[in-house]
């Protein structure tokens, strides 16, 4: 299934200045937080995707993957392929110059805590946050953004799961769960 959007929400969401944005953003989460069913649902995403929708629906975080990213789509893979192992796996601190944030790393993934001030802070989190994971309505979301290849959209569509999506710019006919964004830095999640 392929769905192209000229602009994320029809397009509708940027006819507005930012005033009356926020005002419509109000409305529309307050409509989409009335019509969900699913509210006991476990999302995952390589960035903060999964937080931010949490947020917009007022629902609890299920998921691990809050306040943090993946260095690497591959690793986010590896982690999606293997969910239930990984979230048995302690987290362990990590130093790693390339950031200025906390890294922590489950056994050989990575993981970039961004919105942490400390270790000790993404720890506690995220351990308390895996232990609400529903495994059995599991969502992911994946994106080509940075470093994902076709290979590891492929991969990430065979994963079994409730439901994904794969975030992109490009156009890909013959995958399922694809949403193309043709303006991509227009996109305010």
């Amino acid at each position: 299934m392929l769905i192209r959007l000229k602009n994320f929400w029809d397009a509708k969401i940027y006819l507005f200045s930012n005033k009356y944005k926020k005002i419509y953003q109000r409305f529309y989460f307050n409509y989409l937080r009335k019509r969900l069913r699913n509210k006991d649902f476990s999302l995952f995403s390589p960035n903060c995707y999964a937080g931010i929708i949490y947020h917009r629906l007022k629902l609890q975080f299920k998921s691990p993957t809050i306040n943090m990213f993946f260095p690497s789509k591959k690793q986010y893979l590896k982690f999606c392929c293997n969910i239930k192992y990984y979230l048995t796996v302690p987290l362990i601190e990590c130093k790693d110059e390339r950031f200025p944030y906390p890294v922590g790393l489950l056994e050989d993934i990575e993981i970039v805590f961004n919105h942490s001030k400390t270790f000790e802070e993404a720890y506690v989190s995220w351990n308390n946050r895996k232990k609400r994971v529903n495994y059995d309505n599991i969502f992911l979301i994946f994106d080509d953004y940075v470093d994902a290849e076709y290979d590891d959209l492929i991969q990430f569509n065979k994963i079994p799961c409730q439901g994904k999506v794969i975030l992109t710019a490009k156009e890909y006919e013959n995958l399922d769960n694809v949403i193309q964004i043709k303006n991509t830095r227009r996109i305010m999640l």
